[in-house]
């Protein structure tokens, strides 16, 4: 069988300006989102912001009652997990 040779060129600005696209935007929101639904009612979506060179939401506690399930029960880190697949 013949072999074929391919070269794939990475373009950075093309790169960079997918990262930093409304379609990314949307992405990291909806997962930011289903982030914070497994985790429960206590944490809250900082929507998606350009940070960098690429978007990024944060899912935090909104309050102590959050921030102690954490600490006690990692119930963020494993909302974050079970999004993973």
């Amino acid at each position: 069988m013949a072999k074929t040779q391919v070269r794939v060129e990475v373009l950075s600005d093309g790169i960079s300006q997918l990262l930093q696209s409304a379609f990314a935007a949307a992405a990291v929101d909806g997962s930011a989102q289903r982030i914070a639904s497994i985790a429960g009612p206590d944490f809250e979506v900082k929507p998606a912001e350009v940070h960098g060179d690429r978007v990024m939401a944060l899912v935090t506690p909104s309050g102590k009652e959050g921030a102690e399930a954490e600490a006690r029960d990692k119930v963020l880190s494993k909302a974050v997990s079970a999004c993973r697949s």
